[in-house]
């Protein structure tokens, strides 16, 4: 007889998620009762949790309160950032919370070029103007020679600085741990922040999300970040890794007055953005909806280790990257 899990999903179905959790398992003799459930809707998430096997939060929060009345969960597994989990609580409960370090890094990398290349291009959709009969050709600017200013130097971080690098780019990285330097990238210079800012065209933000502590990266890059990096080259900016990593009023004041001559945004510091948000507005922004990390082979990546690591945990065995901060305890 197999054996039925509750498996409690914060996030719509793309048409990948159900069908490849469903096919890892079932293959292993496992029945799941799957219940999706949308990431903002937090009544329906406190009241599901309560009797589920797995959580896979996705970008909901889960409360110390929703852990505490999780009298089932076996594993919190994450994507690849987990801010929005109370760590201690699960701590408390000794609950083992995972992400996947690496699963997105290529389609998150690939993204961030994209901007690069949409930001060089003026963001214009030629070939709309075209079927308008438009014919306005303007100027646009090459990469290569510019150089790019990389804040992480992790796998999203080098997969990047090795695609600029081909485009004849001159790349630079800050990383916290400056001990590992450059890891054999011999193109790529690491420098500190101050020295970051000053020399880049573009800067491309690809730390994770830390909200205290001497790691914080919360609110990096604010008004004085923002000015000294606007006092010369092109003035772009590109974040595809956490809102709250940029103070986003900031970043909209140096929009307004130019010091910040482009951005490109697909993560904000509220989720989903306000229809009134300002950087809807202005036309120096280029926004996508938190899709970085969506392309088909990630997803699959994705949902392939939240079933091979619901299949560890339920045959009592260690699940696969255990989140720092809980190592210890497994």
């Amino acid at each position: 007889m197999s054996k039925v899990i509750k498996i409690l999903l914060c996030s719509d179905d793309d048409g990948l998620m159900l069908k490849t959790i469903e096919d890892v398992l079932s293959g292993m003799g496992i029945e799941e009762k799957v219940v999706l459930v949308c990431d903002t809707d937090t009544d329906t998430i406190a009241k599901e949790i309560v009797d589920a096997d797995i959580v896979y939060p996705d970008k909901a929060i889960i409360t110390g309160e929703m852990i505490r009345s999780a009298k089932s969960v076996k594993l919190f597994q994450y994507g690849t950032g987990y801010d929005t989990i109370d760590i201690e609580a699960a701590k408390e409960r000794r609950i083992p919370v995972c992400n996947m370090p690496g699963v997105t890094a290529q389609s998150v990398a690939e993204h961030a070029l994209y901007f690069v290349l949409a930001l060089a291009k003026n963001d214009r959709d030629y070939g709309v103007e075209m079927r308008e009969d438009c014919w306005n050709r303007g100027v646009t600017c090459e990469l290569a020679g510019k150089t790019l200013g990389l804040l992480g130097f992790g796998n999203i971080g080098k997969i990047m600085a090795r695609m600029a690098h081909g485009l004849g780019m001159n790349v630079i990285a800050y990383r916290r741990e400056k001990g590992k330097g450059n890891e054999g990238l011999d193109s790529v210079e690491i420098v500190d922040l101050d020295s970051l800012l000053v020399r880049s065209d573009i800067i491309s933000l690809h730390l994770p999300l830390v909200k205290q502590g001497s790691c914080k990266t919360m609110g990096l890059i604010g008004k004085r970040e923002i000015e000294q990096f606007g006092e010369g080259g092109l003035g772009w900016v590109i974040n595809t890794s956490r809102g709250p990593l940029i103070n986003e009023g900031d970043l909209i004041d140096a929009l307004k007055n130019k010091v910040i001559r482009k951005a490109a945004l697909d993560v904000f510091e509220a989720e989903p953005l306000s229809h009134n948000s300002e950087l809807r507005k202005l036309p120096n922004v280029i926004l996508t909806p938190h899709i970085a990390g969506d392309t088909k082979e990630a997803l699959i990546r994705r949902y392939t280790l939240i079933a091979d690591n619901t299949i560890k945990v339920l045959h009592d065995e260690k699940p696969q990257f255990i989140i720092k901060e809980l190592k210890s305890l497994f």
